[in-house]
């Protein structure tokens, strides 16, 4: 009954719709995008016309008319604020390259998405002009209610609550009664389903996570789901993959997510989204109701928009024939029949040293680690940034996945931070992963002579071999703790204090800010120095010889430029490029970049070239410039 209610709700909508596109567009044969969407698609995509199947005269067959190009222009001052939720970020950026006419790239400026719960209350109050997004929840409607905001918000796209398991799973499809007794912990065991003798892991989000919800929601139907270890549990989308995908080296995970997010990952991941009643997850099936677990994605206005506002004009033509084709051309189930595009991704390159998902460094002797990027936090933040990062091996096997919001190398150490139950916290470590502390510091610096670490009353010293050297605390210092915390909030700022110099550790400057403070480590007394002769001493000058006009070194983040640095090449002129060699003048294509994108960058680590882009994380041994490890980043959901 629910599947049939679900169907006739469907067509209902897309009914509606159709008979509101009669009035809005003339009658003309729906085109087919201009390419195969994927990564690189951008605009609205009008394709070339069908070809017409009957003629009046073989000497002089009759062509159709095109159709008229519907799309909606502007300049970046009229274009409306856009917010949403995460997943729907790629295409709004793909909306503002067709509208603005501009390349996909170019656009990826205009695009802070907030998620979906700040989407809506930014929307309500006034912060954004035009929605792409998922749906509102309770505390967004109590909020609507008690402003007494009225909205337009129809459906542009339909999404589906989908089932993920290893791509060895021999099990391919399962009910929804099924999955609920397997996640109410009734069913533990493949076999029951079919498959092979083998323990189910059931992971799941964590509670206040979107797809945890539609779980409940749309599985659970008010039965408990089972209380599952914390292992079991994961933070992000991307976790819940990884596990899902590795746990255990077997197939006998199962995890969920929604269709969009879900596909992504299948394709570049190596899973398999199950089947459910029966019917397989895909766009003509969740587009029709046929498959039984759906839920749309919205494009949302303030009510009673003017009919040329620019927010209007792009909720309008997003339902539009034409909207609902660039709509199905970035890969989304467009409400209205379109031929959803086949997302196109490069081949994932690296191994696993361990088979099950790791969220800590394991001791052990791994050689010179190196991290790596995984899936992107943020769509507008470059990923070294704005991506979680895990540890790999010089020969891209992965020692720890993407956990940690940065890691920092210099020399033989790791400083490792992550979001703990207090807050930010950075772990010490020895970059060959044989010792690691716990989470525990506030923050660190990378000084002239080792790494300091800092707790809320010490300061842990170790030089570039990882070898301790001191630890100070407050009562050595002769500071209170007040001006202890400025010390460390200094240091998080860029700051005076935290440079170690031979015996010395800076602390401050002095009243008249013409003196920097010092302990001695020697005398254990403190000391001032004038702020310039400290400058001088703790700063070299470059070892490297001066380039030329546009060019300037990069040189290697993790052991200086006592190695060989890459070469950057910037062209300012049309058309603008980025390019890359080596320090004797050896070019790098591989790393040459087109104009100036936030969301590419390169730098050099040991040796390891990582160059990243908008969906993926590449890294070169420089000698060779073999790819040893490629992962896809992607967006992480975590609301």
């Amino acid at each position: 009954m629910k599947r049939l209610i679900s169907i006739i709700l469907s067509l209902a909508l897309i009914l509606s719709l159709a008979s509101c596109l009669e009035k809005k567009l003339p009658d003309t044969t729906p085109e087919p995008p201009e390419n195969g969407g994927g990564e690189n698609s951008g605009g609205a995509g009008e394709g070339e016309n069908p070809e017409n199947g009957g003629t009046q005269d073989e000497k002089d067959p009759v062509s159709p008319s095109p159709a008229p190009d519907t799309t909606p222009r502007f300049t970046r001052e009229e274009l409306p604020r856009f917010d949403g939720s995460t997943s729907t970020a790629p295409l709004a950026q793909a909306v503002c390259a067709a509208v603005l006419g501009e390349p996909l790239e170019d656009t990826a400026d205009l695009i802070r998405f907030s998620k979906t719960t700040n989407a809506y209350m930014n929307l309500l109050h006034g912060d954004a002009d035009i929605l792409i997004v998922g749906e509102s929840n309770d505390e967004v409607e109590r909020e609507r209610e008690r402003m007494g905001f009225e909205w337009e918000k129809t459906p542009f796209a339909t999404d589906a609550f989908v089932f993920v398991v290893n791509e060895d799973n021999p099990v391919d499809s399962i009910t929804v009664d099924e999955a609920r007794r397997i996640y109410s912990g009734e069913i533990t065991n493949w076999k029951e389903l079919g498959g092979e003798d083998r323990e189910i892991i059931p992971f799941q989000r964590n509670q206040g996570a979107g797809s945890q919800t539609l779980m409940e929601k749309l599985v659970m139907g008010g039965t408990p789901m089972m209380e599952a270890p914390t292992a079991w549990i994961a933070t992000t989308m991307g976790e819940l993959m990884e596990a899902v995908r590795g746990y255990d080296n077997s197939p006998g995970a199962i995890g969920y997510s929604v269709y969009y997010y879900a596909e992504e990952m299948r394709a570049a991941r190596g899973l398999k989204l199950l089947k459910l009643e029966g019917v397989d997850p895909a766009p003509d099936t969740i587009r029709s109701g046929e498959y039984p677990l759906i839920n749309p994605k919205y494009v949302v206005i303030p009510a009673n928009l003017p009919e040329d506002a620019p927010a209007r004009v792009i909720y309008d033509w997003l339902l539009s024939e034409s909207g609902q084709k660039l709509v199905a051309a970035e890969g989304y189930v467009s409400v209205l029949d379109a031929d959803t595009a086949d997302r196109k991704f490069l081949p994932l390159v690296g191994t696993r040293l361990y088979s099950d998902y790791r969220d800590e460094l394991t001791p052990g002797d791994y050689g010179a680690l190196i991290p790596f990027a995984g899936s992107r936090l943020m769509d507008d933040w470059p990923a070294r940034t704005g991506c979680l990062y895990g540890l790999m091996t010089r020969d891209g096997a992965v020692v720890v996945d993407p956990v940690f919001s940065s890691v920092t190398a210099r020399g033989n150490v790791l400083a490792l931070q992550k979001v703990t139950d207090d807050g930010p916290r950075i772990a010490a470590a020895a970059r060959d992963g044989s010792w690691c502390t716990e989470f525990r510091h506030l923050a660190v610096s990378f000084a002239h002579d080792g790494v300091i670490f800092f707790t809320e009353d010490s300061m842990t010293l170790y030089d570039y071999n990882a070898n301790p050297r001191d630890q100070l605390f407050l009562v050595d210092l002769g500071i209170t703790q007040e001006e202890f915390n400025s010390l460390v909030s200094g240091v998080n700022e860029g700051g005076i204090g935290g440079e170690w110099y031979g015996k010395y550790v800076s602390l401050s400057y002095d009243s008249d800010g013409d003196n920097v403070v010092l302990y001695n480590r020697e005398t254990l007394e403190r000391e001032t120095m004038p702020a310039m002769e400290w400058f001088d001493a703790i700063y070299d000058e470059s070892k490297l010889p001066a380039l030329p006009g546009d060019s300037q070194y990069l040189a290697d983040e993790i052991l200086g430029e006592d190695a060989e640095p890459l070469v950057l090449t910037e062209h300012y002129s049309a058309p603008q490029s980025r390019e890359y060699s080596r320090a004797d003048g050896t070019p790098l294509p591989e790393l040459t970049l087109a104009g100036f994108n936030w969301y590419e960058d390169v730098r050099l680590l040991d040796g390891i070239v990582e160059l990243t882009t908008l969906n993926y994380a590449t890294y070169y041994d420089m000698q060779t410039m073999n790819v040893v490890f490629r992962t896809y980043l992607g967006y992480e959901v975590v609301d």
